[in-house]
């Protein structure tokens, strides 16, 4: 019997990460919230086989990564939030940015629950105000960068 490996996922139309939603630079033209990157066109990159290796060959989204813990209905421009990989203290970590929504109740009970399965952390922001998930270390640092009037991410 062979073993089939599952497909990868694909962008497909999905276009979140050049919506403006996070910052870059590419090719000298600023991409942030509200502005989206400059060589995005209909549901596609313009400039995809040329695109540069940061910050755009090299971004994947929680979505996408292979071996993804998130579910199909979580593609960025499905739900509305794009979750970022990033690491703290080595360890896998997300922040859940806004793709056209604030997470919601039921997206932070998934993540929560995720959290506490894995110890992977998360950052999300509702309403223009940070948080963060995670295990008591994690809240423990936290509190400690709030403290100090420091940023969560």
């Amino acid at each position: 019997m062979i073993a089939l490996q599952p497909a990868r996922r694909q962008c497909g139309t999905c276009t979140a990460c050049c919506d403006g939603w996070v910052a870059g630079n590419i090719r000298g033209h600023e991409m942030k919230p509200g502005q989206p990157c400059h060589f995005r066109g209909e549901g596609c990159c313009t400039i995809y086989a040329q695109r540069p290796l940061e910050p755009c060959r090299n971004f994947v989204c929680g979505w996408l990564m292979p071996d993804s813990p998130f579910p199909e209905e979580f593609r960025p421009d499905r739900l509305g939030v794009m979750a970022v990989p990033t690491r703290w203290r080595a360890r896998p970590a997300f922040i859940l940015c806004s793709a056209g929504r604030d997470p919601d109740e039921r997206l932070l009970e998934w993540m929560r629950e995720f959290s506490s399965r894995t110890g992977a952390p998360f950052f999300y922001e509702q309403r223009g105000e940070r948080f963060g998930f995670g295990p008591p270390e994690f809240q423990q640092e936290m509190l400690h960068k709030v403290e100090n009037g420091e940023r969560l991410w």
